[in-house]
């Protein structure tokens, strides 16, 4: 095999392939954002086009989008600005469920690890029924109810980072996403730890007089 080196290359979409030419990762910047394929098709077209954002993204086996690095910011004429970086990994024919991130607005913060839980249906098929209720001739309430039972089960069960009131905390969720088990350190250093009930009561804390 030739190997040939490069003190310098300068590209803007950069694509590692198999010997069969299937990617398996790809670099891209912002003018090259790649489409969320599954199943050979984009499932979500449009989705990041206009994202301030370079990165990588990651491809299973079968050429399905499995995460990814990216990067970004930007900043307006009056100097507001919002800047983010994320890495995630996503289940298999589904979206993420292991995510590092960071995520700035003009200085309000917050940064984390986090896990999430994902229904067994593909992804692909969320968004076909998603769009076949949108389209249907069903009052909004009833379109309500079944579009948020189509994605119940896709819930963040966890987060260990600093949040944006300044507190670096864990906190553990339950299988609706609502928070059970809080851990933190507020921005005076002082912790605590809470339990929660279903309705975000909290019924039990450390300590007691807080």
């Amino acid at each position: 095999m030739k190997r040939e080196r490069f003190e310098r290359i300068d590209v803007e979409n950069l694509n590692i392939v198999d010997k069969d030419g299937n990617i398996k990762m790809t670099l891209f910047n912002k003018e090259n954002i790649p489409p969320a394929m599954m199943d050979g098709e984009d499932i979500l077209p449009g989705h990041r086009k206009d994202w301030p954002i370079s990165g990588i993204m990651f491809y299973n086996g079968e050429g399905d989008e499995c995460g990814g690095l990216i990067f970004g910011s930007e900043k307006d004429e009056n100097g507001h600005y919002k800047s983010s970086a994320s890495l995630t990994f996503d289940q298999y024919k589904q979206d993420e469920v292991v995510t590092m991130s960071y995520y700035n607005e003009n200085g309000v913060m917050t940064y984390g690890f986090k896990i999430k839980d994902r229904p067994q249906i593909p992804l692909s098929e969320q968004l076909k029924i998603l769009k076949e209720i949108n389209e249907s001739n069903k009052d909004n309430e009833t379109k309500k109810k079944e579009i948020d039972a189509l994605w119940e089960g896709s819930t963040q069960r966890a987060f260990m980072g600093k949040n944006e009131k300044g507190e670096v905390t864990i906190c553990l969720m339950d299988s609706k996403g609502k928070q059970r088990i809080r851990m933190l350190v507020d921005k005076n250093d002082n912790p605590r730890m809470e339990f929660l009930d279903g309705n975000g009561n909290v019924t039990y804390k450390l300590p007691p007089d807080l």
